[in-house]
């Protein structure tokens, strides 16, 4: 756990630092957060730790047990389901915004995220793909223009993010993944709306089927 020691904005940070660690899977689902343990843990009074774990279970990453703390909730088949449902309708408009108000800078840099991601493909290190692929869709999701349209898209983003991060260490989705982007930008510098459609459809149906068949995997393995 990291310490948190500036009190300028405490409340927010003790439950950014907690949230992440959830969500990038260094808490691991069913782990019990006691709220004493954590506050020890993070340097910090009970209180901005008891309004993290709030506002955690209002999010639905964990679940309060009487006397006992709260714990960190698994994510099912139907909330996968659930999310990327949500995702694809706010990424269609997302990506169609972007596309009628990218500006010649932000086709750069897409560019150079998706060279930075075949030079990482081709050395095998696809465990660096994370961070171009938040990259690639946070670029698209600012050039929408739109405030809100980046929050939700950042939110609904992260809460993929400990299974998108065990997937694209896989060769096989990596390149998927490149191609997915590659796509989207092709429709996007061609002003293409239907072409784009379709594109942000795929590539959210093959990101969907990845993290599906990893946490089979990662179940099937459980039962042994």
């Amino acid at each position: 756990m990291k310490s948190t020691n500036d009190t300028g904005s405490l409340r927010e940070r003790v439950y950014s630092d907690l949230r992440m660690e959830i969500l990038s899977g260094k808490i691991m689902p069913g782990t019990r957060l006691v709220e004493s343990v954590l506050a020890q843990e993070m340097g910090v009074s009970r209180t901005p730790v008891r309004e993290a774990l709030h506002k955690l279970d209002l999010e639905n990453l964990v679940h309060a047990i009487p006397r006992a703390g709260y714990i960190v909730n698994e994510m099912s088949e139907y909330d996968i389901e659930d999310l990327f449902a949500t995702r694809t309708v706010i990424e269609q408009v997302t990506t169609k915004w972007a596309m009628e108000r990218i500006t010649p800078e932000e086709i750069e840099k897409l560019e150079r995220n998706l060279e930075k991601s075949n030079k990482i493909i081709k050395t095998g290190k696809t465990e660096k793909m994370i961070d171009l692929d938040t990259e690639f869709h946070d670029i698209i999701s600012k050039a929408s223009r739109s405030q809100r349209l980046y929050q939700i898209s950042q939110m609904l983003r992260e809460h993929m993010l400990r299974f998108r991060m065990a997937c694209l260490h896989f060769p096989e989705v990596a390149k998927k993944s490149r191609d997915g982007h590659v796509e989207i930008l092709n429709c996007i510098k061609s002003k293409n709306p239907k072409s784009l459609e379709k594109a942000v459809n795929t590539h959210m149906k093959e990101t969907k089927k990845d993290i599906l068949d990893y946490l089979r995997h990662l179940r099937e393995s459980s039962w042994g």
